[in-house]
């Protein structure tokens, strides 16, 4: 466990300190190209896909989402959308692609790639269904979760990111972007 991690006791009589809030983000991908053009990992987002995303910016800006890092699978389709979130809400210099985030992740290798930034409190994920709302579902409980292309969700931790323990904060629909 990452020393930031670890819980603070506090000295005898002293008052206890709230547990270290950690935020994490989940942001689908959104529209890519056909499945028949090349292989799977070779898929950009279409323009309808990138537009579609440009225009969430004045939410996402709304919504003062400023992670500490932003980690995303290596894919052309996810790495173009963490590229645009990222310029959309200030913070380009933060983005770093992940292989252990490519197409079938799951909860561990998220924690994986989480454990290598001990320091950061706000934490976006760029990837792939159903590698997203599988891990959303695991930490919050939840039964079922669908994120759709483009989609964003909110989940708070006060501790450590553990199975379970997330609440869901929010989950934007792309539709709510408008076009």
């Amino acid at each position: 466990m990452p020393a930031a991690w670890r819980p603070v006791t506090p000295a005898r009589g002293a008052a206890r300190r709230p547990a270290r809030r950690v935020i994490l983000y989940f942001l689908r991908h959104g529209a890519a190209e056909d499945r028949g053009r090349g292989s799977d990992g070779d898929r950009r987002l279409t323009r309808h896909g990138s537009e579609r995303l440009r225009s969430a910016a004045a939410v996402w800006r709304r919504l003062n989402l400023r992670p500490d890092v932003i980690l995303t699978s290596p894919l052309p389709r996810a790495a173009e959308t963490a590229a645009i979130f990222a310029e959309a809400v200030g913070v380009a210099g933060r983005v770093a692609e992940d292989a252990r985030l490519a197409p079938g992740a799951d909860w561990g290798a998220m924690a994986r790639s989480l454990a290598d930034r001990p320091e950061a409190k706000r934490v976006m994920f760029v990837g792939h269904e159903p590698d997203l709302s599988n891990a959303i579902s695991l930490l919050t409980g939840a039964s079922s979760v669908r994120m759709r292309k483009g989609g964003l969700a909110c989940i708070e931790f006060y501790g450590i990111p553990e199975v379970g323990t997330g609440e869901v904060a929010w989950l934007l629909d792309p539709d709510l972007y408008g076009d």
